[in-house]
């Protein structure tokens, strides 16, 4: 994912890019880009765990991998030369400005879901020219509909609220307004109309955004003069109402987002053919844009010889709409925001903290495609091997179905005077023997079989406040089930997801497991953990847990497994630390106020489900 290009004559080739990503990755950046990129991290995370590299070269100007949650932005376009970036002297709205360029491509980490993306991909390499076309329309509409949703949870009225919206206002006056511009320019040097596919990328861009509140509808009449002359009042009015539908289509709902691109394409008609000079195919597109000032090198005629306008009237309206709206945003500016203030308090340079209910945790860095390292592991405490046999104990009891006692006349098991003294003396009087010295009692179990407990936790920064009882709730759970021959198979996710154990070897040391990371990879760890145990035998209690302290970012494979987990009967049940989370698919929420009720809840479900079955009785049998 990326914002509109900003340039094509003077910025590095995409395998240049990929090199210097690479790089940067790695560590190798410059000090003052890497010390700008770890502060500007730190502030995007209070939005939501993404990774922020600036440097020259690395995008044009914004772009995000999604698997990875890096974003990458180019400080020459975004924030000036180097010198200006160490010397401090940057303006404030160059600061706006990469922010809402980040903002932007932090909102698709959040409201772009990983299945849509390898959609996409699918689509892309369809033999198919539909399919294909369904994925540039697609990718096109996901712009401002994930935009929207992000905008959103930010309520206008609020300090966040206010600098996100303006933000994105300044990315799109600086940025998108610009990129379309010079695009546009480009097509009418090079003799080629305003077309409708032209149009219709632009009022993606543009005209969408005034439906979440970025740009006010007043800044596009210039454009929209134009637009209504290539596409018509009726189609220009089709548009609108299908941008009013996009903006509000879940995150994720893959058929309703086919559904309006294939409305967009039918509303605009056939796409544009690739140039065959290899120039930019137009606004929207990543193949380049040139940046010349709108107006000044597509000539004078403004209009095809058809009488139709050409591609450079509605950069010259593209122009006035910027200035106007460059003039407007200074004003509201100075008037409702304090951009010092902002940032002073997202940084924590203000002296104050954040007030929360409890400690929380901090990022580790960049994703690594693995889970942070664990703290050293330690024997487990004697307050927590008792913990785990009273577990076991519990299990047992429940697993009772009833006793069964045994008389023998030979050694072996407990045994009994009375009935030894008894048995002596029928002995000597004659009598036949009817009672035994030696006596065994079994105990008589269930039609039931050991129970089977999946256990994912959330390793995330926020967990950091809890990181001392994550290890010891794996390791009593474990240790417990397995003392009657059950399995607790956990995963953890963070940075990635990673199996901790498969529940079929004891836990010889109680895991130190240190937090650090996101919630993107919850999906993930219920498979891995799903796959450890015997989900499809219903003569065993089977249960799923996510231990968590909030909601965490679903995937399609995940919540399509949550949904397979359902159909065999095994319940995958969000524990909660302190808060009932938003927008998580589990059949059932629980809300603790401490870690350790994490062990009750899931002693009582297995307990529970182990009586469920079971009826005490007695028989003496002799033998």
């Amino acid at each position: 994912m990326s914002t509109a290009t900003t340039r094509s004559g003077d910025r590095p080739a995409v395998f240049v890019q990929q090199l210097h990503r690479a790089a940067a990755q790695r560590g190798k950046l410059d000090p003052v880009y890497q010390d700008l990129s770890d502060h500007w991290t730190q502030i995007l995370q209070r939005l939501y765990p993404v990774w922020a590299l600036i440097g020259p070269g690395l995008s044009d100007p914004g772009h995000i991998e999604i698997h990875s949650r890096t974003i990458y932005l180019d400080s020459e376009t975004l924030l000036g030369p180097r010198a200006e970036i160490a010397a401090g002297r940057l303006p404030q709205r160059a600061i706006l400005r990469c922010f809402g360029v980040a903002i932007h491509e932090t909102l698709h980490a959040k409201h772009t879901k990983r299945w849509a993306i390898e959609h996409d991909i699918a689509l892309s390499e369809s033999a198919d020219p539909a399919d294909r076309q369904l994925a540039i329309d697609r990718r096109l509409l996901e712009e401002p509909r994930m935009e929207a949703h992000g905008v959103r949870k930010h309520p206008p009225g609020t300090v966040r609220g206010r600098f996100i919206r303006r933000a994105l206002e300044t990315a799109v006056i600086d940025v998108i307004l610009p990129a379309f511009a010079g695009q546009l320019l480009g097509a009418a040097t090079a003799g080629r109309p305003l077309t409708r596919d032209m149009a219709g990328r632009a009022s993606v861009y543009l005209q969408a955004r005034t439906h979440y509140g970025i740009l006010a509808p007043a800044v596009l009449d210039p454009v929209r003069v134009v637009w209504r002359q290539v596409l018509g009042g009726r189609d220009l009015a089709a548009l609108d109402e299908l941008f009013a539908r996009v903006i509000w289509i879940d995150d994720g709902d893959l058929d309703t987002l086919d559904r309006a691109a294939r409305d967009y394409r039918a509303i605009i008609g056939a796409a544009d053919p690739p140039p065959a000079d290899g120039q930019s195919q137009g606004p929207g597109q990543d193949n380049g844009a040139g940046d010349g000032p709108a107006g000044q090198q597509a000539g004078e005629d403004r209009s095809t010889g058809d009488g139709s306008p050409s591609a450079g009237s509605l950069a010259d309206a593209l122009g006035q709409a910027l200035a106007q709206a460059a003039e407007g945003q200074l004003e509201q500016l100075d008037e409702d925001l304090d951009l010092q203030q902002v940032l002073e308090q997202a940084a924590g340079r203000d002296g104050r903290t954040p007030t929360r209910g409890r400690a929380r945790g901090s990022a580790t860095g960049l994703p690594t495609g693995r889970m942070p390292d664990r703290g050293v592991d330690r024997p487990p405490a004697p307050d927590e091997i008792q913990h785990a046999r009273s577990y076991a104990t519990r299990l047992r009891q429940a697993l009772t179905h009833g006793t069964r006692t045994i008389d023998k006349r030979t050694p072996g098991g407990r045994f009994d005077g009375r009935a030894y003294t008894r048995a002596q003396a029928q002995r000597q009087t004659g009598k036949p023997v009817t009672s035994h010295p030696w006596r065994i009692t079994r105990q008589v179990r269930a039609p039931i079989e050991e129970p089977h407990v999946g256990l994912v936790i959330d390793t995330s920064g926020s967990m950091g406040a809890y990181e001392y009882a994550l290890g010891p709730i794996c390791w009593i759970l474990t240790d417990g089930l397995r003392q009657i021959g059950g399995r607790c198979a956990t995963a953890l996710f963070g940075n990635s997801a990673a199996l901790l154990s498969d529940g079929t070897r004891p836990l010889a040391l109680v895991p130190g497991i240190r937090t650090g990371g996101g919630t993107a990879f919850a999906g993930d760890a219920i498979e891995l953990v799903s796959d450890q145990l015997e989900i499809t035998n219903p003569r065993r209690p089977r249960f799923l847990y996510v231990l968590s302290d909030g909601g965490w970012a679903d995937t399609r494979a995940g919540v399509e497994r949550i949904r397979w987990l359902a159909e065999h009967d095994v319940p995958t049940i969000h524990l909660s630390i302190a808060i009932e989370p938003l927008g998580v698919e589990c059949d059932r929420i629980h809300v603790i106020t401490d870690p350790a009720q994490a062990l009750d809840q899931i002693a009582a479900d297995t307990v529970a489900a182990l009586r469920a079955r079971t009826r005490p009785r007695t028989h003496n049998q002799p033998r």
